[in-house]
């Protein structure tokens, strides 16, 4: 007489995949939400600036607990979609597969270095919504032709399990992303310079952001049934502006169609 054996069964891949998207849903969320936390200090006007300290540290924390947790979920799951990591130093890598993963990271470092001078001409952009949607749309297209066409060229850059590579690969998505942006909103207000016109604005509130030190104004347009807008301006800017009930600014439409906020002249 024999019984049949009944071992430890082989965890389902279909179930696990499933795992990992619930857990992927649950930590985005929780970082979305810190995020929006973060937000209601530039949304919302507070009675003192030390009320947005607990905004801080709520936000703050939900966003970068959440994020920590996010980079082990995604190491696990590619440790476990495609097993241990490739260990091959950069140097003996084929040439292109090496020049591609250096160029990553070197773009990616000068999108970090033109973030900060660049966004303020789109925080100077009269309706940033609708721009933010479709430069940010050409700029997912874009990446992800780019990606797609180093995948035909150099299939190895894609083919090696590696954090590095990873980190590669997703910081090269992101600077293609941001730079369309913000390279856009510098070409586009570069054609308004010569469209500029004055315009007076109704000023609604003046303030600092707490955590960057950036100075904003909210304006709208009087008689006219739109919403407010914010723009980014400099602390002298700012002080002659505080007190006032409006102020003229000088705008023009770039190529695109953007308003861009030229020039504050209080």
């Amino acid at each position: 007489m024999t019984e049949d054996s009944t071992g430890p069964q082989p965890p389902d891949p279909a179930q696990t995949e499933r795992g990992f998207r619930k857990l992927y849903w649950s930590v985005g969320l929780k970082v979305l939400a810190g995020v929006g936390v973060l937000a209601l200090i530039d949304l919302q006007t507070l009675p003192s600036k030390w009320w947005a300290i607990p905004f801080l540290l709520v936000g703050g924390w939900l966003v970068l607990v959440n994020l920590s947790t996010m980079v082990v979920l995604v190491k696990a799951h590619h440790h476990y979609r495609h097993g241990p990591e490739d260990t091959t130093p950069l140097q003996q890598q084929d040439r292109t597969e090496r020049q591609v993963h250096i160029a990553s990271y070197v773009v990616l470092g000068l999108t970090i270095l033109v973030m900060a001078p660049l966004s303020r001409h789109v925080e100077n952009i009269v309706d940033k919504a609708p721009f933010l949607m479709g430069m940010g749309a050409a700029g997912v297209a874009i990446a992800a032709f780019v990606l797609w066409m180093i995948k035909r060229l150099v299939p190895g850059f894609y083919q090696r399990n590696s954090e590095a590579r990873g980190g590669a690969v997703l910081g090269l998505f992101f600077s293609i992303v941001v730079l369309v942006i913000l390279g856009s909103a510098w070409i586009d207000r570069s054609s308004a310079m010569g469209r500029a016109r004055l315009e007076r604005y109704a000023v609604k509130d003046t303030g600092s952001n707490i955590k960057s030190g950036s100075n904003y104004v909210h304006l709208y347009r009087p008689g006219q049934r739109s919403e407010d807008f914010r723009i980014k301006v400099r602390r002298k800017e700012l002080e002659a502006i505080a007190g006032r009930d409006s102020v003229d600014l000088l705008v023009g439409r770039g190529d695109l169609g953007v308003e861009h906020v030229l020039e504050v002249r209080p």
